[in-house]
């Protein structure tokens, strides 16, 4: 991990210039504009980052729509009620990865870029490209797989979905084997035609955040990693983080929605917190890490707030972490 370089500075005159460059991607993720480009400075050149920040009338017009969709509760809280949910809409992309041909783009999650309005340095934003945020992502995952993942033999993805993730990896590191995890069979089932349809190292098994599988062997210099699923347990992390404790993998990464990055005395924040709180999203869970470093159990590498995200949150943050031996 010595070569990795994580910066914690915001360069004020640029986070707002109206293009994600190389410099502004750096602040996005805590690093350098060298790191970036030597991570994924072709995807910049690929997509159009370009976006205008929306002020006056337009901005309180937003901010009056979060706060009635906020009121209204007219959206569903995660949880292990949702089990089903995720069963029906990793089926999609399993049904449309079949029929595509196995075309990876099927397996691209239908809740990314779902809106017309992002958010960016605590700013709402309007993208020139429809695909800003899935393009973003695309971006975020080369950065950090290329960063964090590269040094180790296997890769556990637990909550892992559609398969997205899983074969961006598997085109990084070919040479790896990778786990995918879910309690999805649908997802299962990507997984593994990822492996068997386009012959790679990857491979599905079913996993439950809720009643974790003592009985799966995490592998010798092995790394965890989760993306933007724990936000789906919301409070109830400790079953998960008992089972990743008990397996001691050589690294672990979480990049979720992360409640307590945010700032409470911004407006954008508060109305994001609201959000995240109302969903059940993953909480508490920070906290828990830090008082794990504190009692000299494990050891933070990183953590690092992504001020970027949807309409009415930010999902993108992360946490790099270890055991202590």
């Amino acid at each position: 991990m010595s070569d990795v370089v994580i910066i914690q500075e915001t360069d004020t005159l640029h986070v707002l210039s109206g293009l994600l460059d190389a410099k502004a991607f750096a602040i996005l993720f805590g690093t350098t504009p060298d790191t970036i480009l030597s991570t994924c400075g072709d995807l910049l050149q690929r997509y159009d980052f370009r976006y205008e920040v929306i002020r006056g009338k337009e901005r309180d017009g937003i901010i009056l729509d979060v706060l009635k969709v906020l009121d209204s509760r007219n959206f569903k809280a995660s949880g292990k009620a949702r089990e089903n949910d995720w069963e029906q809409g990793w089926q999609e992309n399993l049904d449309e990865f079949i029929e595509s041909g196995y075309d990876l783009d099927a397996l691209a999650p239908k809740y990314i870029s779902k809106y017309d309005v992002s958010r960016l340095f605590q700013q709402f934003v309007k993208p020139n490209d429809k695909l800003f945020e899935l393009n973003y992502y695309t971006v975020y995952r080369h950065y950090l797989f290329t960063t964090f993942l590269k040094p180790f033999d296997s890769i556990y993805e637990f909550g892992c979905g559609s398969g997205y993730n899983l074969a961006v990896m598997n085109s990084l590191f070919p040479d790896k084997r990778i786990m995918g995890l879910d309690w999805a069979e649908s997802s299962v089932n990507i997984a593994n035609a990822l492996g068997t349809q386009l012959k790679t190292h990857i491979y599905g098994k079913h996993f439950d955040y809720f009643q974790p599988d003592y009985n799966l062997e995490i592998s010798a210099n092995s790394a965890v990693i989760t993306l933007n699923s724990m936000e789906q347990i919301g409070g109830d992390y400790q079953a998960f983080l008992d089972f990743i404790l008990a397996k001691k993998p050589a690294l672990c990464i979480n990049a979720e929605p992360i409640l307590e990055m945010y700032d409470d005395n911004n407006l954008i924040d508060y109305l994001a917190i609201k959000y995240h709180k109302l969903r059940n999203y993953l909480s508490g869970y920070y906290d828990a890490l830090k008082l794990l470093e504190a009692r000299g159990k494990i050891k933070i590498l990183y953590s690092h707030r992504v001020p970027l995200g949807n309409y009415f949150h930010e999902g993108y943050s992360f946490i790099v972490w270890h055991q202590i031996a």
